[in-house]
């Protein structure tokens, strides 16, 4: 048996995600990758490689070890077992061969992150590893992961240099959120009373939602004639008002255009906020001018990139997992 992972219950909907496929929306390719990538970029740093994770999204897999690994849990809290033992979230937890990891269900937020030291053996489609199930393409064939997948890991001795390594900080926020929200290409389709109701009325995120998009409950928001365009470009965040009147969100799995209205678009800096909401959850949207969003998202950027460093070059510890560790190969090498 190769070195590897065994999918032996994959969970409400898992998939092979990294940063998307960058520049390839001219030809028709969505970017699909991490809806929160500030997550996905937290367990890289902490498992120490740039590979591949499975995304899981409300209820995770159970995962059994075909090989001893490391791996990190980032971004929403699940109650994740490990042979039937806890594990400390946004930490990295040693698995020996034969171990069974089960995500179980979120605790709080909607997605997390499961990275492995030694990464999962996955071919890139245009430079990508993502998923994109609408078009079959990336990721572990081109779809969610099904119960009896063997997915390959590739040989990486830098994998236990990060053993014990955590991240403290709160990636998920509170259920009902502000969303910071920029005027869109078709604002002016919309009545001025519109425009106000967006930001001044509650939404909830309908059962119908998916990575290709929040479907929004409330008050409808109808364009003043058609919501029918030409269709044009549409960019991740995007708020397309089509003619129900209501809102709807398109995240990573979006089409490359659309043509309905567009009232508003979500502000870059936000989107890993959306990211943790699920079914049910309520939204507050808040105008702000592109001047504001960009500042906002530069100031974020300058943190983000601090915390980073911080992993690296001034790691925090968990120290029992590295002395459950330890323990683990001091009876290895006795032979019990």
């Amino acid at each position: 048996m190769k070195m590897a992972i065994k999918i032996k219950q994959p969970g409400l909907f898992t998939t092979v995600q990294d940063e998307g496929r960058i520049g390839y929306q001219n030809l028709g390719f969505s970017i699909a990758g991490a809806l929160d990538q500030y997550a996905l970029k937290i367990g890289q740093q902490l498992i120490g490689n740039k590979g591949p994770a499975l995304e899981c999204t409300i209820m995770g897999p159970t995962i059994e070890f075909k090989a001893n690994n490391t791996f990190v849990i980032t971004g929403a809290p699940f109650n994740a077992q490990l042979n039937e033992t806890s594990v400390p979230h946004q930490t990295v937890v040693q698995a020996n061969k034969g171990d069974i990891l089960k995500l179980n269900n979120v605790v709080e937020g909607a997605r997390c992150y499961i990275l492995f030291g030694k990464p999962l053996d996955i071919p890139q489609v245009a430079n990508s590893y993502s998923t994109h199930t609408r078009s079959q393409i990336g990721g572990f064939k081109g779809r969610a992961l099904k119960s009896g997948d063997y997915i390959n890991c590739i040989e990486n001795d830098y994998g236990h240099n990060t053993l014990g390594h955590k991240y403290n900080g709160q990636l998920v926020l509170d259920e009902e959120v502000t969303i910071h929200i920029v005027e869109g290409p078709q604002i002016d389709a919309f009545s001025a009373t519109a425009q106000n109701e967006l930001t001044t009325n509650t939404f909830t995120i309908s059962d119908s939602s998916d990575r290709m998009g929040y479907r929004l409950k409330g008050p409808t928001i109808s364009p003043e004639h058609s919501a029918d365009i030409i269709s044009e470009p549409v960019a991740l965040g995007s708020i397309q008002v089509p003619n129900d009147g209501n809102p709807i969100i398109l995240l990573n799995d979006k089409q490359t255009v659309g043509g309905y209205t567009k009232i508003a678009n979500v502000c870059q800096a936000d989107l890993n906020v959306l990211a943790q909401l699920k079914p049910g959850n309520k939204i507050q949207f808040k105008w702000i001018t592109i001047e504001e969003a960009t500042d906002k998202l530069i100031a974020e950027q300058e943190e983000f990139a601090k915390t980073l460093t911080a992993i690296t070059e001034t790691p925090q510890f968990e120290i029992n997992e590295m002395r459950n560790t330890s323990s683990k190969i001091a009876k290895l090498l006795k032979g019990e």
